[in-house]
């Protein structure tokens, strides 16, 4: 039981690298007073890394609640900062230093994947989690072509069933649905969407 459950948390630990390694990174460079690029589209999920190549300066969100909010140095001694996108949007940074002298940064994030919420959507389709990792919240968004009797239910890394997010009848439409795993340990699980013939699964992360 004990080589089981160490070849589990190996595994897992596998899967959380291959995530982490699979997200694309972005490279900002402070130098002079300014940003460079000022601008950068990313999906969510991507990394931002801010690269230090002379001056003193800070990489400062102008959000100070929410899911992305930081605050680094950006010095010969704080050379890099790394910091993942876990919401869509627009956000601004600024130098704190500098922001007068114009050293501010924007990142506008998309969800990678999934529809505009403004259109109808062209097909059944489940969409990753955002965040992934996450810890405890986590989103799940899913389109549904045309109206369907619909089931979204969340497994462990053993097939046990642990939560149902979803189950009754669906218009077509653009859906989410927000998961709370704040009872359950650490580790990898699986979430499927069933909507009428059309199935799909796919694996989050939950990392404390």
């Amino acid at each position: 039981m004990i080589k089981f459950r160490a070849l589990l948390f190996f595994l897992f630990l596998i899967v959380v690298a291959s995530i982490s390694f699979a997200q694309t990174v972005h490279v900002v460079e402070a130098r002079d007073f300014v940003f460079v690029p000022e601008n950068v589209n990313v999906a969510v999920g991507d990394t931002i890394e801010w690269q230090w190549i002379e001056g003193s300066h800070t990489t400062t969100s102008d959000s100070t609640s929410g899911q992305n909010v930081w605050d680094a140095p950006l010095n010969v001694a704080n050379q890099v900062f790394r910091f993942v996108i876990t919401a869509p949007g627009v956000h601004h940074y600024v130098c704190t230093p500098h922001q007068n002298l114009g050293m501010v940064g924007t990142i506008t994030a998309t969800i990678s994947g999934v529809e505009d919420e403004n259109n109808p959507p062209k097909k059944f389709q489940l969409s990753q989690n955002y965040p992934n990792p996450f810890n405890p919240f986590t989103t799940i968004k899913y389109s549904l072509l045309e109206p369907a009797k619909v089931t979204l239910k969340v497994y462990n890394l053993l097939g046990k069933e642990v939560a149902e997010l979803v189950n009754g009848n669906k218009n077509a439409g653009n859906y989410e649905v927000e998961f709370d795993a704040s009872t359950l340990p650490s580790g990898i699980y699986f979430y499927e969407l069933k909507a009428g013939s059309f199935t799909q699964t796919k694996k989050m992360v939950l990392l404390r």
